[in-house]
């Protein structure tokens, strides 16, 4: 009876511990940032990548923050992201099928949010894997426009670490616009 029992708890916990490790190898990503109009190279552009879990939940999924990857783009505008696996231990989390990217310099709308910003990719967000892109960012012609797009939504759990360049554009921008340097940009 005892080994009846025990067998039966390993065929029921087994299962459910290896199901509990999920991870998923995403890019590479290459391309390049150019200005709308011009169609001239944006150099020294922050391209940061986020990649999600959703966590199955009774009002629908809980999206989470798993891992980021950020770059700059070179003087030719190009950048690139090299294959990155990312790995959930939390059970029942799913990885989402997609990194979600934000491109930004100082003086242009942002991708993927701002407006006169191409192409746009479904999901809303995201770049092709094994794919060349050239994204187009708008130049941006008014100091409220330029404030408004230093608002960039980023989830709160992702570590500052993992956005440097882009958190300092952000506040050279804002610098830029007038606003003094806090104590930590100082």
């Amino acid at each position: 009876m005892k080994f009846l029992i025990s067998t039966l708890l390993l065929l029921i916990l087994f299962p459910a511990s290896v199901g509990c490790t999920h991870s998923n190898t995403y890019g590479p990503y290459n391309g390049k940032v150019i200005d709308a109009e011009t169609k001239e190279p944006i150099g020294g552009a922050a391209v940061l990548v986020v990649f999600y879990t959703n966590e199955p939940g009774p009002a629908g999924s809980i999206t989470r923050y798993a891992d980021a990857i950020e770059t700059v783009t070179d003087k030719n505008g190009e950048f690139q992201i090299s294959k990155h696996k990312v790995t959930s231990t939390k059970f029942l989390y799913l990885l989402d099928n997609h990194g979600y990217f934000t491109i930004f310099k100082p003086g242009y709308g942002h991708y993927p949010d701002s407006k006169g910003v191409s192409p746009m990719f479904v999901p809303n967000g995201t770049l092709p894997e094994n794919q060349y892109v050239t994204i187009e960012l708008p130049r941006l012609k008014t100091r409220e426009e330029r404030l408004k797009n230093t608002m960039i939504n980023l989830s709160s759990e992702i570590p500052t670490e993992k956005y440097k360049n882009l958190n300092y554009l952000i506040n050279q921008e804002l610098n830029n616009l007038g606003r003094p340097a806090t104590k930590e940009e100082k």
